[in-house]
């Protein structure tokens, strides 16, 4: 397994291993590794085309914005938003690897009035029943097995941060494969408590007699503390292959959570205020300012006012200041003043949401 292909799923990974996991900002969105056959120009022209899709779906999540007009036109002349480009071969196979212009990506995007998904991710902890030597168990995160490659490339292309369990004593103790395949949802959300992932699915793979695999998905927030009755996605199919199977699955959690938390421009003047307290320092407000000019639903960002320990900034929004509250609920580094020690600071599936009067930044 190539470690730049597993790059997103290595540092949930060793999140497992600390118990201490949580949303994850998701890096190399600008860029692709497309398999080619040779360097000719040909081939060159396509894989600059299909890596540029690839940047395209990262960033929205959603396949339909392929069938974009804009974005079709501009897939068809990839050149004027690639920043550089080259080859390299692993294990005998050639990857030309391309670098695009993120600005230039998503100002594509804008325009063409589809929703962005930012950087910072839901983290969903992911517990697959599978078969293994006419055995079924529960994949692990140190497991040896195709299936865990296989997710760790589908988590780097669509830019969805997965984490497997370790599957300890812990966890042995506390759940069984059968609780997955049953689709127990209360017993695996209380196993799932120790890895503070924002989500868990559920999900069952079986090999069927006439050679193909049929799959049973499940997804719920990993935070609520109400019985869990209702699933948020639900999904069940037959399909040729294991790759087809993970896929689709990645699919159905991807669209999920574009719904939820990518924000396309509303053309309202929506502006809000958040004010942080507890300020010691400049580079606290640098910090602050950074991480706001880059949620996807902030257009624009102003210090309006500095009073002691307390900042206020003014914000111009592209969507609704719901869209806002959501994604500033998957930051571990922001808490409310009356919220400090709890988890999450508002909950993410929320509709209609009341933010805090006041934020403390719990960063560097």
């Amino acid at each position: 397994m190539f470690k730049s292909l597993i790059s997103v799923v290595i540092f949930a990974l060793v999140c497992a291993s600390s118990l201490k996991a949580s949303a994850v900002e998701v890096a190399e969105l600008d860029k692709s590794a497309v398999k080619v056959a040779d360097r000719s120009q040909q081939e060159k022209n396509q894989a600059l085309k299909q890596a540029m899709q690839d940047v395209v779906l990262k960033n929205t999540g959603n396949r339909e914005a392929l069938d974009a007009p804009l974005v079709q036109q501009a897939i068809a002349e990839p050149t004027a938003y690639i920043r550089q480009f080259g080859y390299q071969e692993r294990e005998g196979q050639q990857y030309l690897q391309a670098s695009f212009d993120h600005t230039k990506i998503i100002n594509l995007l804008r325009q063409a009035q589809l929703p962005v998904w930012g950087k910072q991710r839901p983290l969903t902890l992911l517990w697959l029943a599978q078969e293994n030597d006419g055995q079924r168990e529960l994949l692990n995160d140190s497991s040896l097995s195709e299936n865990r490659a296989s997710i760790a490339d589908f988590s780097q292309a669509r830019g969805l941060p997965m984490l497997l369990p370790i599957m300890d004593l812990d966890d042995s103790m506390a759940i069984s494969v059968n609780d997955v395949r049953g689709m127990f949802a209360d017993q695996v959300a209380k196993a799932s408590q120790r890895y503070h992932s924002d989500y868990f699915a559920m999900v069952s793979l079986d090999s069927t007699p006439d050679g193909q695999f049929s799959y049973n998905l499940t997804l719920y927030p990993a935070s609520s503390e109400q019985p869990l009755f209702n699933p948020l996605v639900t999904q069940t199919a037959q399909v040729a292959d294991v790759d087809a199977a993970l896929s689709a699955i990645f699919e159905a959690i991807s669209q999920y959570y574009v719904e939820r938390y990518a924000i396309a421009d509303s053309g309202e003047a929506n502006t809000t205020q958040v004010t942080f307290i507890d300020i010691t320092d400049r580079q606290q407000l640098l910090d602050i300012e950074s991480y706001l000019r880059q949620l996807s639903a902030v257009k624009s960002v102003s210090l309006t006012r500095l009073q002691g320990i307390t900042a206020e900034f003014s914000l111009q929004l592209f969507g609704s200041e719901e869209d806002l509250y959501r994604l500033i609920s998957l930051e571990p580094r922001i808490h409310s003043q009356d919220k400090l020690n709890a988890e999450p600071m508002l909950d993410p599936l929320s509709s209609s949401q009341t933010p805090p009067q006041e934020y403390i930044w719990q960063g560097r």
